[in-house]
């Protein structure tokens, strides 16, 4: 975030924001932000066994995420909708690929196991039971 204050300021523009109004009210509506939700985020390192090669090393902040030549704002997200409270988000990973005017974002998520009554139906929905 420092090196985006000090790239505005060298070209006396006044600093961006660190959020917009959709952001917040994305937050607001209840969803989270995967990069703060992350393993690698959380415990400051990542996990070498998820890896995707080109990936950033994105521990304390999430990084940019537009592709110029000197990247200054996140834009693309990666959300967690409500429902989802019981899933662990195991890696965050910006891919610094030139091959899109975006860095891809990566997550690797654990979802907790379906319970019983869940794995018992089709995929209408419907039980296996007849009455």
């Amino acid at each position: 975030w420092q090196a985006i204050l000090d790239d505005a300021s060298s070209k006396n523009w006044n600093p961006p924001p660190e959020t917009t109004a959709a952001i917040q009210e994305v937050l607001r509506l209840g969803y989270k932000d995967c990069f703060y939700l992350s393993e690698n985020h959380i415990n400051g390192s990542a996990d070498e066994d998820l890896h995707v090669e080109g990936m950033a090393e994105d521990s304390k902040n999430p990084g940019a995420t537009c592709w110029v030549i000197k990247p200054l704002l996140r834009i693309d997200y990666a959300f967690l909708s409500k429902g989802y409270e019981n899933a662990r988000v195991r890696q965050y990973q910006r891919v610094m690929d030139d091959s899109s005017d975006h860095f891809p974002v990566v997550i690797d998520l654990a979802l907790p196991a379906l319970d019983q009554s869940a794995s018992e139906t089709d995929s209408t929905g419907m039980s296996d039971e007849t009455e």
